[in-house]
């Protein structure tokens, strides 16, 4: 009996040996090599296979084991596969989105080029047309048939053996029209073609997102059930519980934050107000000092204009007196045109030609993931603790990059706070610790990145959408690293989860 026990005993703690290699593997972010919707779907699929393991492994040990090392670490691999798998999901969005830009590009540019071919169109048709009844009125029996028999000017130029007779510049003519009419159809076909792609690819879009969305619950249901998790649930609860006072010094905090967020993000609207006017100011004195100058520069030559004829008129003058008094007969002098830079000036026509420039690099409207490659949202936006949870927690990526989720000018960047360290008070930062605000390029949104280790920009900097910003800390008031991210429309917080396309 007592072999059975030792062998028993032996066989869990081989168990537990093996599995602890498991924990040591750390989960590593994708490389930059899955660059295709194919080899990312390829490694979801592996993922994926990956996950079924881990869940009849969790099975396994579910029933007698479920607070052992063996089932954490199960538990912890199938965390970093899920991850792993919304990272690739996180990059297929992301091609979809470039796609669908340049969709929509190519859609409006094939828009403009159609609609100028209509235009042209029209115009040489209506010059068909004149060309044609000056020839049927001086009897050509040819056009006249293939008039009578077609249907349209379209059906026409169809019957181009009938008018073969014209001259050269009339068969150009039709020739011209006839290749504008080839061009025009296979554009309208191609902009159909664009449009179905451009819908295909939207619903492939939508589904991405749908998946994101079951990733995520999957993802926090999975964290929910780990022992860090509910260790890290356990301490926050204990310090939102542990008095009246302190529940009343978050609030109070949050408060002030709310007003000194506020009057930054007040402050740089009226800077942008501010620089705006200065423009337009300039832009308008700069306006009415040309027309000024036009109008000098116009008055002048009018005045050397008048000032060359009085002078010819009295030359003149003075040589018909000079003939008379010398009984000589008077030639009449031949009239003097004076030309002036304004007079020898002629309007040259004017072409303007539409250059639209294709970009690869989509539209930075919409707002990016701040944290790549860490997706457990741990709090979100909504009441908490007796107060309002202004934005939404993005956890277990310690040290992780936070990048800018849309390009705009930092507004606001605090680099002083060096308590990187879970707590259960407030050390700086009005709460937030190190922490960056960014106003957005459209003046409406800004964001906020709170509780950052340390930060990488200064305050009126530019930054452009996925650049770094700082790295994911416990500065302010905040029991353990995690990233705490704000979207505000015209200053007032609103939920990120709305922005962020998942």
């Amino acid at each position: 009996m007592k072999h059975l026990h030792l062998k028993k005993t032996l066989a869990c703690v081989l168990a537990v040996l093996c599995c602890t290699g498991m924990v040591t593997r750390p989960y590593k972010p994708l490389s930059a090599q899955a660059s295709t919707i194919a080899e990312l779907e390829a490694q979801k699929a592996e993922n994926t296979k990956k996950i079924k393991e881990y869940e009849a492994q969790l099975a396994q040990y579910a029933a007698d084991q479920k607070q052992t090392e063996a089932y954490q670490a199960a538990l912890q691999e199938k965390i970093g596969a899920i991850s792993s798998n919304m990272q690739i999901l996180d990059e297929e969005l992301e091609t979809i989105k470039g796609q669908l830009y340049d969709l929509d590009i190519d859609i409006a540019q094939m828009e403009v080029t159609i609609d100028q071919q209509e235009q042209d169109i029209d115009k040489g048709l209506e010059e068909f047309k004149l060309r044609l009844r000056a020839m049927y009125i001086n009897g050509n029996d040819s056009l006249a048939s293939a008039l009578v028999g077609a249907t349209d000017f379209y059906d026409l130029l169809s019957k181009y053996e009938l008018i073969s007779c014209i001259a050269r510049h009339d068969d150009e003519l039709v020739n011209n029209l006839r290749d504008e009419l080839v061009a025009y159809n296979e554009n309208l076909s191609t902009l159909e073609a664009q449009k179905a792609l451009a819908e295909q690819t939207q619903a492939e879009k939508e589904t991405k997102q749908a998946e994101m969305k079951d990733s995520m619950a999957e993802l926090r249901s999975a964290y929910a059930e780990s022992e860090a998790e509910r260790e890290r649930i356990a301490k926050e609860q204990a310090n939102a519980n542990a008095s009246i006072e302190n529940l009343e010094e978050q609030n109070r905090l949050a408060d002030a934050a709310e007003e000194e967020i506020r009057e930054q993000i007040r402050r740089a609207e009226e800077e942008a107000k501010r620089k705006a006017e200065e423009a337009k100011r300039k832009a308008e004195e700069a306006a009415k000092k040309a027309a000024e100058d036009a109008a000098k520069k116009a008055a002048e030559e009018e005045a050397a204009r008048k000032a060359a004829e009085a002078e010819a008129a009295r030359k003149a003058a003075e040589e018909a007196k000079r003939q008379a008094d010398a009984n000589t007969p008077v030639t009449p002098a031949a009239p003097v045109v004076v030309e002036t830079t304004a007079a020898k000036t002629t309007a040259a026509p004017v072409t303007t030609t539409t250059t639209t420039t294709t970009t690869t690099t989509y539209s930075d409207s919409a707002f990016g993931w701040p944290c790549p490659g860490y997706y457990y949202i741990s709090s979100g936006f909504g009441s908490r603790w007796g107060t309002t949870h202004k934005g939404i927690d993005i956890a277990q990526n310690k040290g992780a990059d936070v990048v800018a989720s849309r390009s705009g000018t930092v507004i606001r960047a605090v680099n002083t706070c060096t308590h990187n360290y879970g707590k259960s008070s407030n050390c700086c930062g009005n709460g937030y610790g190190n922490h960056v605000i960014i106003m957005h390029d459209d003046g409406t949104y800004s964001t906020l990145y709170g509780h950052m280790a340390s930060i990488t920009v200064s305050y009126g900097d530019y930054v452009t959408k996925g650049q770094t910003i700082g790295y994911v800390g416990s500065t302010g008031w905040s029991t353990g690293p995690h990233l705490h991210f704000e979207v505000r429309k015209n200053g007032t917080a609103v939920n990120p989860s709305s922005y962020l396309n998942y």
